[in-house]
């Protein structure tokens, strides 16, 4: 029960009102206004008095209701580190689906895909915070060539300045940080397929590696130098004794290392005038493959964008690759290849996109052949993940890989992607 305390004041004027009274006689007019000024503050005063005492009981009672006395008061609750990373965020992961639809048309007889459009891969992405600095992402895919049997794709954390160290780190399996293009995702590429010297050197899914890597920005003045240097495995390695037809042929697309690879790449970014910005890339792997042949893998990349207006872009981007095999098995000495692709793109909107590609690949030895081929792309984006586009494709292919050989080669390519889910996938 609540006590109510009367003012001292109240009580003084009550008496004074006492002691006045008695003298009305005196018919003073200037005695009786006192009082009836007195009058009024009192039972103004009532009045507040009253609705005080409406509100604490109010309160008291809602007080009652809301906190039960068998609970622990929020106060008393420890906070969680995952409720001080996220900022109360719910349990639940960001998650997104992204489904990728292909077809290829004019394709020469021998590809088992040709003349088709269907749905080509599926993937659930997945990220959140961990902790203050610690965010975890995942990637899981399937794809029609496999039935649609879902595997994982990525699966690693990301550390920020781990104890208080200036560098950030990423421990887990990703997409190496190897070129341009390789640590995107193939919906978010600016083509339909894959560039010839990407799948020649770093594999037809991408060059993939379990490990960890430490990654440090470099303090120099009015640029963006980063460096990042890991050490992987390859797992998924494209040499397959077993496909040999002899002791001597171990050729298969792909970076061809077995087990450990070290890797590093420097990326370097500086704004030129208001309106345009380049990137220089420098990327190096090396290891050994199953037989023992060592193997270095070195590549350099440049971005040039500019923006001509608030909502278009036109951007160069190049990559190229040098392969280098050392046959320890026969003494043959040392093999080299490279390859190379430009891509001039130009989106006057944020809808459309307009882009020219010039792929010229050997592939690496004992691989005989190279190709050739200029593709033109457009392409109609709803969203940043819902797209459609077509690519022509004209070229040369001297040797059975990824799609028949053939002199003169005509190639159509349509797609379709769609992408629904709150997660932050790196765009080009």
């Amino acid at each position: 029960m609540s006590i109510i305390r009367v003012p001292a004041q109240l009580g003084a004027l009550a008496i004074a009102i006492a002691c006045l009274a008695p003298g009305r006689s005196l018919a003073q007019s200037g005695q009786n206004s006192d009082i009836a000024e007195l009058r009024r503050i009192i039972e103004q005063q009532q009045r507040t008095i009253q609705e005080l005492t409406e509100r604490v009981a109010a309160l008291e009672s809602g007080k009652r209701a809301a906190e039960p006395e068998d609970e622990i008061p929020p106060a008393e609750i420890p906070e969680s580190p995952f409720e001080r990373a996220s900022g109360g965020a719910a349990f639940t992961p960001d998650i997104a689906v992204i489904g990728t639809h292909g077809g290829m048309f004019l394709v020469p007889r021998g590809y088992a895909g040709r003349n088709r459009f269907e749905l080509g891969e599926l993937e659930i992405a997945l990220q959140q915070p961990l902790y203050t600095g610690m965010n975890f992402f995942a990637t899981l895919a399937g794809g029609s060539d496999a039935g649609f049997a879902i595997g994982v794709e990525e699966a690693y954390a990301s550390l920020s300045r781990p104890f208080k160290g200036p560098f950030d780190a990423v421990i887990g399996k990703r997409r190496l940080q190897f070129g341009k293009l390789n640590p995107l995702h193939p919906h978010s590429w600016r083509q339909a397929d894959q560039p010839a010297p990407i799948g020649a050197f770093l594999g037809e899914e991408g060059l993939f590696g379990n490990g960890a890597s430490l990654n440090y920005t470099l303090p120099v003045k009015g640029l963006f130098a980063n460096l990042e240097i890991g050490l992987w495995k390859n797992d998924q390695a494209h040499v397959h004794a077993e496909e040999a037809e002899d002791d001597h042929d171990h050729g298969h697309p792909g970076i061809g290392i077995s087990g450990d690879m070290p890797a590093a790449r420097l990326w370097l970014s500086k704004a030129v005038g208001t309106g345009a910005e380049i990137e220089l890339g420098g990327s190096h792997a090396f290891g050994r493959a199953d037989n023992g042949d060592n193997i270095r893998l070195t590549g350099a990349d440049l971005t040039l964008r500019t923006y001509p207006s608030a909502f278009s872009r036109l951007q160069l981007q190049a990559e190229v690759f040098w392969h280098n095999r050392r046959d320890r098995e026969h003494s043959t000495g040392s093999h080299t290849r490279s390859g190379h692709y430009a891509l001039l793109s130009y989106a006057p909107d944020k809808y459309y996109e307009y882009g020219v590609r010039y792929d010229n690949t050997r592939y690496p030895w004992p691989i005989h052949g190279r190709e050739q081929s200029l593709s033109l792309i457009a392409t109609h984006r709803l969203t940043e993940a819902t797209l459609m586009r077509l690519q022509l494709k004209y070229g040369d292919r001297t040797t059975d890989v990824f799609l028949p050989a053939r002199r003169g080669f005509s190639e159509v390519f349509l797609q379709f992607i769609w992408g629904a889910g709150s997660h932050t996938h790196p765009l080009q």
